[in-house]
Formats: C-alpha cells, sequence, structure tokens
C-alpha cells in the first residue's frame, strides 16, 4: 500500500544535448515521490506497479502507458516486480510533435491525450501488450544510440521516434480504424516491426539465464537455426543482434541490482554473466554516466528506476529546493 507522504525532490535536469532519451528499467522495490524536469512516457512490459500521483492512486500492468509532465511527481511500489521502457523528452518538443501526429479535432482523441487538452498531468492509456511487444525494437535501437553522440545520433533517434509514434497513434484515437495522415510513406515503411518468434524464444532464452556464458552458436542451436540466420531474425524483430542485446539485458538486471541490494560489485557482475568487473562498470558507465561504485558512494532517490538519470548533469541528479 502507498502511504501518502512528502513529496520527493524536483529533478533539475540539464538541457537536452539530444533529443530525447530511453531507458529499460526493471523495479522490485519501491520508488519514493520524484519528479523530473523533463516529460517522461513510461510503458509497462511485464509485471505490475501501483502509481500514485497528484491524479491519484493507479495500478498499472503490462501494456499499460502513462504519461507525465515535468514537475508533476510519481511514486511507484511495484508487484512485485515491473519491467518497463521509459522515454524522457522535453516537454514542447513532446507537445510539438503530437500536434503534428494527432488529428487537428480534440474529439478524434481519447479524453484528456490530445495536445491542445493536456494540462502536463498524469494521463493513462492502454495499447496493449502487443503493440508494445511491436514498439520494442524501436526503443532497443533508440537505447543503444549514444545520448550525447551528436547530430548524427539525434538525427536517429527522431525517425526512430517517429516511427514509434507512428505505430502508437491508432491507440490514442477514438475511432483507430480512421485515416490518421501523420508520415511520410517512407517512414511508414520503416515503422511496420515484424514480429518474429525465432527472436522472441531466443529472447526469452537468453532473459532466463542471464549469467549463461552464451555463445550465438548455441543460442542459435537452441531454437534450431544457423548463426546467420538468428542474426538476421534477431535483427529484424528486436533491432540489434542477440549478443548487444544480451548486454542490454545485463546491463538492465545489473542496475537493478546495483541500486536494489548491497552485493559487492564483483558478485553483482557474475550474477548477470560479467566474469570481469570492469566490464560491467564500463557499460554501466555508458548507460548512466557514473561507476556503479561513485553511485553507491553518493545515493540519491532513484529516477523510477535509472539512478543516477541518463540526462542529468555530469550523471549526478540536482536537487532543486522549492
Amino acid at each position: 500500500m502507498i502511504v501518502p507522504g512528502d513529496i520527493g525532490p524536483l529533478r533539475d535536469l540539464a538541457p537536452l544535448l539530444g533529443p530525447l532519451a530511453v531507458i529499460e528499467s526493471v523495479r522490485t522495490r519501491p520508488v519514493a515521490p520524484v519528479a523530473f524536469a523533463h516529460a517522461k512516457i513510461v510503458h509497462v512490459m511485464a509485471g505490475r506497479s501501483r502509481v500514485r500521483t497528484p491524479a491519484g492512486e493507479r495500478l498499472l500492468t503490462a501494456g499499460d502507458v502513462m504519461v507525465l509532465g515535468r514537475g508533476v511527481w510519481c511514486e511507484a511500489v511495484p508487484s512485485p516486480r515491473v519491467r518497463a521502457w521509459t522515454i524522457y523528452l522535453d516537454q514542447e518538443f513532446m507537445v510539438r510533435h503530437m500536434t503534428w501526429a494527432l488529428p487537428a479535432e480534440p474529439e478524434r482523441v481519447l479524453p484528456g491525450l490530445h495536445p491542445a487538452e493536456w494540462d502536463g498531468g498524469a494521463v493513462f492509456f492502454r495499447p496493449g501488450e502487443e503493440m508494445l511487444t511491436r514498439l520494442e525494437p524501436l526503443w532497443r535501437r533508440m537505447s543503444v544510440l549514444p545520448h550525447r553522440g551528436g547530430p548524427d545520433a539525434a538525427a536517429g533517434l527522431m525517425a526512430l521516434f517517429a516511427q514509434a509514434v507512428e505505430l502508437t497513434v491508432p491507440a490514442l484515437l477514438t475511432v483507430p480504424s480512421g485515416p490518421v495522415p501523420i508520415i511520410s510513406h517512407a517512414v511508414s515503411r520503416l515503422s511496420q516491426v515484424p514480429v518474429v518468434p525465432e527472436a522472441e524464444r531466443a529472447a526469452a532464452l537468453l532473459r532466463a539465464d542471464l549469467s549463461r556464458a552464451w555463445t550465438v552458436g548455441e543460442l542459435a542451436r537452441a531454437v534450431a537455426l544457423s548463426t546467420s540466420q538468428l542474426t538476421r531474425r534477431f535483427c529484424e524483430g528486436y533491432g540489434v543482434p542477440p549478443m548487444r542485446w544480451l548486454i542490454e539485458a545485463r546491463t538492465t538486471e545489473f542496475a537493478r541490482l546495483i541500486e536494489e541490494t548491497a552485493l559487492p560489485v564483483d558478485a553483482v557482475a557474475r550474477q548477470v554473466g560479467w566474469a570481469d568487473r570492469r566490464v560491467a562498470a564500463a557499460w554501466f558507465r555508458r548507460r548512466f554516466g557514473v561507476s556503479p561504485t561513485r553511485f553507491r558512494r553518493h545515493p540519491a532517490p532513484v529516477c523510477a528506476g535509472e539512478s543516477p538519470c541518463v540526462l542529468c548533469r555530469n550523471g549526478q541528479c540536482v536537487r532543486v529546493v522549492s
């Protein structure tokens, strides 16, 4: 049960060096009340979590989406575990993009979700698990692009975000079958993310046994494909090769264990499949901008599963006293 209490710190995120950031997270422990200086969109992929915002309490389950404007606080209690993809982005950018992507008439959009009606508060909608599964390969591609990678990385993030929006728009409409002329035909073709059963089976095997010393050949045999077939099919389904997908999954679990347990970094690294803690630390730093040891020396309230957040100044969250 969530007990009302004082609102936590407002996270003053530094100006974005790119248009947005996308982070996968797993949570098993409560997240204290926290607000952000940027908008965030949380997509629940698996499990469930009870959340509390100024709009009240709500139970989020797989297939649900929560949108929070800047400065809107939220706390969460996983029940018992939740996996989510969170997009952090400039609120003005998000509003402009959705104004362009959605029909001009608010009545064609679900209540509270049209930019002309949204007041920046917490809003919820349910695209469903099938749609979020189709979107996940795009988020994975976005997450592996460097957040501070310069113009090319920013352009890649923008293109992938546009594809994700095109896939999401039908779930926001009161009449999903109605025509919505939003994005060019070229981008539309790119956004047709296929469902690849072989890739799904391979990903399930990897996620179920992160500590195993997997090879592409071993994984290919487990799903009855050649290594080249597996790599091709996995890239079609998830946007990255299987061993890169494994690195990202290990990093997500490594981050959870670093934050939620007191296990030594070496033990956490081994638990997710890295024999060398330096390898684990390097991937942790790449995603969060700080070493796991430094993070533990300077604990801070969590950023909805990603602490410190990749958008924070120098890898550190800056508290604002109002």
